[in-house]
């Protein structure tokens, strides 16, 4: 070990025998063991590290310079009350700019392509932006619609006209004596009701609509854009005022300066900071404005930079608590009497009037939907008037010729179903009552007392009591005749039947008759020979009583044989057999009565059935065609009252609409007004003028609906038609005699063919093709000017929307006798940062300011000892 070291070390630890730190002898101690030293080091150096923490805490917040702020409230009987600036949110007045003729040249300076040029075309150099302003702003007695000072009516001279960075406004400040509030409240304060008139409204510096207000000192520039609270319309604002006076400390521990400004006699920031921007404006631009609106985006960030305009050491607030309420509909009814409205009504005509006309998204709008509504009529006159005529006429032609097309095949068709009947009637049906006239109704006839004659007299024949022989064989003779004859009677009839029968069986007729014009050659061709044929099987009763008549008149001349037999017995052999007799007369009674039944039948289900089905035939073929007549009646009526109603259209609402169009031209002409306009639009005339027109619209189209409908139905019943024509197969051989080929051939082709043709004529009928929405452009530009106009002439109105869109009422008052005094302080000096270091030491290390004082003076004699001892070997050196 050195004696450098031992010297310190023997200084160190007498040191810690003798300091004044508790815990230091435990480390320097050479009789304490080194667990127990390097403990108490530790200690002693985390106790150490913490007092350095303090100290250093201490001192930063000491050089921080910090401040304490006191407040007193105060109670006095009167307070002086604030000035008031009150500025309407739009700068400029729409009809005063309009007659000025600067409402273009305003509308442009705030559009962002605003630039010398512009200045020039308007004529407008030598105008400056005050003038426009003053000349230009909302007035006085327009704007503040009641004043109210403690319940006294505030004279015009206390109301004054100044530029603000907010546009031209109007402060209340100058009270003369009465300057003074001695009570708080709504009553004893400053009560405004407004006309922010924002039918008046124009483009300018701000967008928002409403009232900005400011209460401020008497003395400094109200800064209203800046530091001004913004209140809309339609509110009863209540506005609490109450005073602050402020102390601020200078440097170091504020940062509050008074300084002298060259254009405003009473330092404030805002003053100062206007000051700045004034000069800095006169230095960039060479000129003053009649106040430093914020217009050039430059001037904000510059007085932030190079202005500096520290907050002033003594200065007053008004703070403001404010509330708002809606006003209650009880009093909207009442906020204005007869008179107010009759002269607002005309205000707001003007400035509306101006406004819509200047306003480029207002008039743009009835531009645009002018020109809308010029498109949408040239469109309607081209697809309605000119393309609907003729399409509608078209299919007026082609729904006539598809008719007269198939009228032709009813007529024709018709007259053969005529023509067939007439065969029936005459070469079929009247050879049976030919017939029946000449021998069937014979057969038959009285055929019960026929009988019993024949067989009474048989009876007398018999008797052997009759022996004379004259009468006796005039008396067979005479009765042998009646049986010879009857039976002729029933051969003929046979004969006629099998005739008959040979008709019905082949088709071919008996007689020949002529119908009308038509030569006897067609009758073969044109009689319906498959259902002739058909009448003899088409039932069971057909096929069974058409035997059975013949069969009848076959046993009956066999059972007349046999009487015969019967009554030659009775006559040669004067005797009879009973049951033969019987025989003869029984089956007699039951041949004739089963005959005349067979005959009603067969004439009924053979004879008469083909009249009956080609009558049937004929009567459906004919509500056939009834219905397909009905359809086109239908058809051509709807289209004919569809042209009808084209031309009435074009008449009378078309024409109309015409008229409307040049009156909006009128007006973008500035030869008629708006409010002339929107009359014409909302006029109950105008809604039946647009009912009419979707109506007509509405039509044409149920109409298109029902005329497809007809038209599918017509082409059904010609299907249908045709498909009776083709189908008949009685009618084929005449419709080949007759050179009708064209009904021979497939019934698919035909309606084919059919279709192709409708199909055409329900081409031409496509309305909605042709109008393609015309109508709901038209009708939508019509609803859109509807409710440009309906919005304007509601904008006209002197109602509750009315006050709520343009005025506000506005309460100031202070809510209490009583101000606030804030001072500030120094928070935090010399003495207190040595106490809190002291006290520090004494917590952590048991020590004192002597303490400190103890460690410097080991420091320093220490570091003098070092000195000389190393000075003293210097010189034993150099000695050597």
């Amino acid at each position: 070990m050195s004696k450098r070291y031992r010297d310190f070390h023997s200084s160190l630890q007498e040191y810690g025998n003798n300091a004044s730190f508790h815990g230091l002898h435990f480390v320097t101690d050479p009789l304490s063991n080194k667990p127990r030293r390097l403990f108490w080091l530790l200690l002693l150096l985390a106790c150490l590290a913490v007092l350095i923490y303090q100290i250093v805490d201490r001192v930063i917040y000491f050089y921080s310079y910090p401040v304490t702020v006191n407040v007193k409230v105060n109670y006095n009987r009167s307070l002086e009350f604030p000035a008031v600036t009150i500025c309407n949110q739009n700068a400029y007045k729409a009809t005063l700019s309009a007659s000025l003729g600067r409402y273009r040249l305003i509308e442009k300076m705030y559009s962002e392509s605003f630039n010398r040029t512009d200045l020039q075309q308007f004529s407008a150099e030598n105008i400056s932006l005050g003038d426009l302003f003053l000349q230009s702003s909302h007035r006085r007695n327009d704007f503040i619609f009641r004043r109210i000072w403690k319940g006294q009516v505030v004279d015009e001279e206390d109301i004054h006209k100044m530029a603000t960075d907010h546009g031209v406004c109007y402060t209340f400040k100058n009270y003369g004596l009465d300057d003074f509030v001695t009570s708080p409240g709504v009553e004893n304060g400053l009560r405004l009701t407004l006309n922010i008139e924002q039918y008046e409204y124009m483009p300018g510096p701000h967008d928002a609509a409403g009232i900005k207000m400011l209460l401020h000192d008497r003395n400094e520039i109200p800064r209203v854009h800046a530091l001004g609270q913004a209140i809309p319309p339609g509110a009863h604002v209540f506005v609490g005022v109450k005073i602050v006076e402020v102390s601020n400390l200078p440097p170091p521990h504020g940062t509050c300066q008074d300084k002298t400004l060259e254009y405003v006699d009473v330092y404030t920031t805002e003053a100062c900071q206007l000051d700045c921007l004034t000069k800095r404006a006169a230095t960039v631009c060479g000129c003053r404005s009649l106040f430093m609106p914020e217009k050039e985006d430059e001037f904000p960030t510059i007085s932030e930079k190079l202005c500096d305009c520290p907050v002033p050491c003594q200065f007053r607030l008004y703070e403001t608590d404010i509330s708002y309420a809606s006003t209650s509909a009880y009093s909207l009814n009442k906020f204005l009497n007869d008179n107010d409205k009759k002269n607002l009504s005309q205000s707001v005509l003007e400035g509306a009037e101006v406004t819509s006309r200047y306003e480029e998204t207002q008039f743009s709008k009835v531009q645009y939907l002018y020109n809308r509504l010029i498109n949408d009529m040239i469109t309607v006159q081209k697809r309605v008037l000119v393309n609907l005529k003729q399409i509608v006429n078209e299919a007026l032609v082609g729904a006539n010729k598809r008719y007269q097309e198939i009228k032709d095949h009813y007529i024709w068709k018709e007259y053969l179903y005529r023509y067939q009947a007439y065969i029936l009637q005459k070469n079929f049906m009247r050879p049976r009552d030919a017939y029946e006239e000449r021998t069937f109704h014979i057969v038959a006839l009285g055929y019960a007392e026929y009988i019993m004659t024949i067989e009474s007299r048989i009876r007398e024949l018999s008797n052997e009591n009759f022996t004379d022989r004259a009468t006796r064989q005039l008396w067979y003779q005479d009765t042998s005749d009646m049986l010879t004859n009857r039976e002729r009677i029933i051969e003929i009839a046979l004969i006629n039947f099998t005739s008959l029968i040979e008709a019905y069986d082949t088709g071919i007729q008996i007689f020949n008759y002529r119908f009308f014009s038509t030569p006897r050659s067609h009758n073969i061709p044109a009689a319906p020979k498959l259902l002739i044929k058909e009448s003899r099987v088409h039932n069971s009763y057909a096929r069974k009583y058409g035997k059975r008549f013949g069969s009848y008149l076959e046993r009956t001349i066999t059972i007349l044989k046999f009487c015969q037999e019967v009554l030659d017995e009775a006559y040669f052999n004067m005797t009879m057999d009973e049951a033969n007799m019987t025989e003869c007369r029984e089956k007699f009674r039951y041949l004739m009565r089963n005959w005349v039944f067979a005959r009603s039948v067969f004439y009924f289900d053979t004879i008469d059935w083909p009249l009956r089905q080609i009558e049937e035939r004929q009567q459906r073929f004919d509500e056939q065609w009834n219905e397909l007549k009905t359809v086109f009646e239908n058809l051509n009526q709807s289209l004919t009252s569809l042209k009808t109603d084209i031309q009435v259209f074009e008449r009378d609402t078309f024409t109309s609409i015409e008229h409307i169009r040049d009156s909006i031209e009128a007006y973008l002409n500035d030869t008629l007004t708006k409010l002339h306009i929107s009359e014409i639009f909302t006029a109950v005339s105008f809604q039946h003028l647009v009912t009419k027109l979707d109506l007509f619209f509405q039509q044409i189209r149920s109409r298109e609906k029902s005329l497809y409908d007809w038209l599918s139905q017509m082409q059904n019943d010609a299907y249908g038609i045709l498909r009776v024509i083709v189908s008949d197969e009685d009618s084929w051989e005449y419709y080949n005699f007759t050179g009708r080929t064209d009904y021979l051939g497939n019934i698919s082709d035909i309606g084919s063919n059919l279709i192709e043709n409708y199909t055409s004529v329900a081409e031409t009928m496509q309305f909605s093709v042709c109008v393609n929405g015309s109508d709901s452009i038209l009708l939508s530009t019509l609803h859109d000017f509807v409710d440009e106009m309906t919005s304007y002439k509601e904008s006209l109105k002197i109602d509750s929307s009315f006050i709520k869109d343009n005025f506000l009422q506005v309460d100031i008052f202070y809510r209490q006798m009583s101000y606030e005094e804030i001072h500030q302080q120094e928070a935090y000096d010399m003495f207190s940062l040595w106490c809190d270091i002291g006290g520090t030491m004494g917590l952590f290390l048991g020590a004192s300011f002597l303490s400190v004082v103890e460690i410097v003076d080991f420091i320093l004699t220490h570091t003098t000892y070092q000195k000389k001892g190393n000075k003293d070997k210097v010189v034993r050196k150099q000695f050597l």
